[in-house]
């Protein structure tokens, strides 16, 4: 007789039955997702929250939206003309066309 997993009851992605364990599981229904929410855990977690804003998240974005401003500001510089470098040109004259 061949040794096989398949004889143990195992297949893939499933377990065989395995003595004297014990699963404990709780309904979807049952669960309380937003336990505590208006609690002690709140002031805790949104301690946490706004100083984790404050330390990582607003600098970042102050940065980001300078960083943003400014090229936009030297990309209309460098796209304007500078009257300086057309000083030679003269206008077209009236009715030449």
């Amino acid at each position: 007789m061949r040794f096989s997993l398949r004889r143990l009851g195992m297949e893939w992605g499933k377990i065989g039955y395995q003595r004297g364990k014990v699963e404990y599981t709780l309904s979807a229904y049952q669960q309380n997702p937003y336990a505590g929410v208006f609690g002690e855990v709140s002031y805790r977690y949104y301690s946490r929250l706004f100083k984790t804003l404050i330390t990582i998240w607003a600098p970042n974005a102050l940065l980001g939206y300078s960083v943003y401003t400014w090229a936009n500001w030297e990309y209309d510089r460098c796209t304007r003309k500078m009257p300086s470098q057309f000083l030679d040109e003269k206008p077209p004259e009236a009715g030449s066309e």
